[in-house]
């Protein structure tokens, strides 16, 4: 098939849910199906990545749409329109500009687009088109507003308003779309949303332990995110004291792009360190004893989750992280969600190693035979031959 893949987000370097699914639908699709790519992109050192998304495509096109541009769409075009915020964000008309043109020039079978924002550009597009939402943009705000404070949660709320109103809608404007876990398909009032759980790739996130024997946490993401931003401090201030008063040497690596603020002071904490960016998350797992994703917002479904477990770590994490990951409690994975409990089963984790070890073994398991990407990229490809054939 010819596609056309249609991104806001240059889908390089991984950081990100909307960066890495479309890198990995790129990287195994493209082998076997013809591929164009275009992506806006923010800041000229985002191209860097080029050279890593090459082999994947026939072409790649890309649109600059600079931040100010982006913060002047919302002061000057919200007041005026019900569309959500993260879509006037995005708005470009050069971009819009692109996709006609790419139709014009070529005729794809398909249309592969990325996040409810990109949804205005395409829906009076005629191919066929498939929305990839990730998770439902309603449940995300609905977690992110109890936590946030006034006037950001204001804010929040105003988006929430608008993006509820347009997630029903999106559905007229669609072929398919495409959501991580039933928790997200239920909030979008569609016969046309089919659920294909995130992936790990398992060559790459495998078990590398490497004999670490000071007992070690690790809790990895983009940790200038809100809800992990909320995870860490609410760890470090709920379960940490307690996990260090049991067991004395052990420390916590908080590991990705973008920590904020909050997140960088608790580095001044013992026993903490904050690393930043990491060009390899799999090393940064492989010195960990335990990996915990505490979350207390956020909706969709935890990479973190799914690459720790890839990895053969034992992970602790809450009902909220869990999610609509079907990893069973005590065998696969760790349930907690009060402070003790949660801190007590970390310990319980780091002073039985057998224990660790076996539910680092189910954990591994269960993601090669559930959330590989290999298997999640033949679902795409039924949905793709489904459209065809009934359109």
């Amino acid at each position: 098939m010819r596609l056309l893949f249609v991104t806001l987000r240059f889908p390089f370097p991984l950081l990100r849910g909307d960066q890495v699914v479309p890198y990995q639908r790129l990287r195994i699709l493209s082998q076997r199906h013809e591929i164009t790519l275009l992506s806006l992109y923010e800041r000229e050192d985002e191209l860097a990545g080029l050279d890593s998304l090459r082999p994947f495509c026939k072409a790649i096109h890309t649109v600059r749409l600079p931040r100010w541009r982006s913060v002047v769409n919302v002061a000057l075009r919200g007041p005026f329109s019900s569309l959500p915020l993260q879509a006037l964000y995005y708005r470009s008309n050069g971009f819009k500009k692109r996709i006609d043109e790419l139709l014009a020039e070529n005729s794809f079978d398909l249309i592969h687009a990325y996040m409810l924002r990109v949804a205005p550009y395409l829906s009076d597009v005629a191919v066929p088109k498939i929305l990839e939402l990730i998770d439902s943009m309603q449940l995300n705000l609905e977690r992110r507003v109890a936590m946030e404070s006034i006037p950001k949660r204001w804010l929040f709320q105003e988006e929430l308003r608008r993006i509820v109103h347009y997630e029903r809608e999106i559905g007229g404007y669609f072929d398919q779309m495409i959501v991580v876990s039933e928790k997200d398909r239920m909030l979008i009032p569609s016969q046309k949303v089919t659920v294909i759980p995130l992936g790990v790739d398992t060559d790459l996130f495998k078990p590398n332990r490497k004999g670490y024997k000071e007992p070690v946490i690790v809790f990895s993401g983009n940790m200038g995110y809100t809800p992990n931003i909320n995870a860490a401090r609410w760890f470090v201030g709920e379960c940490f004291p307690f996990i260090q008063k049991e067991i004395p040497t052990v420390s916590l690596i908080i590991a990705g792009a973008n920590p904020s603020k909050e997140v960088c002071d608790l580095a001044h904490c013992n026993g903490i360190t904050v690393t930043g960016f990491s060009k390899s998350m799999p090393e940064i797992l492989a010195q960990a004893s335990v990996a915990i994703a505490p979350m207390q917002s956020g909706s969709g479904m935890q990479f973190k989750i799914l690459e720790a477990m890839a990895c053969g770590l034992p992970v602790v994490t809450t009902t909220l992280g869990l999610g609509d990951i079907k990893a069973g409690p005590g065998e696969e994975i760790c349930v907690a969600d009060a402070a003790e409990e949660f801190a007590e089963t970390v310990v319980m984790l780091l002073k039985s190693p057998k224990m660790a070890d076996r539910i680092g073994r189910n954990a591994r398991e269960f993601v090669m035979h559930h959330h590989c990407w290999g298997n999640n990229a033949s679902k795409v490809e039924e949905i793709y031959s489904e459209l065809l054939k009934t359109g």
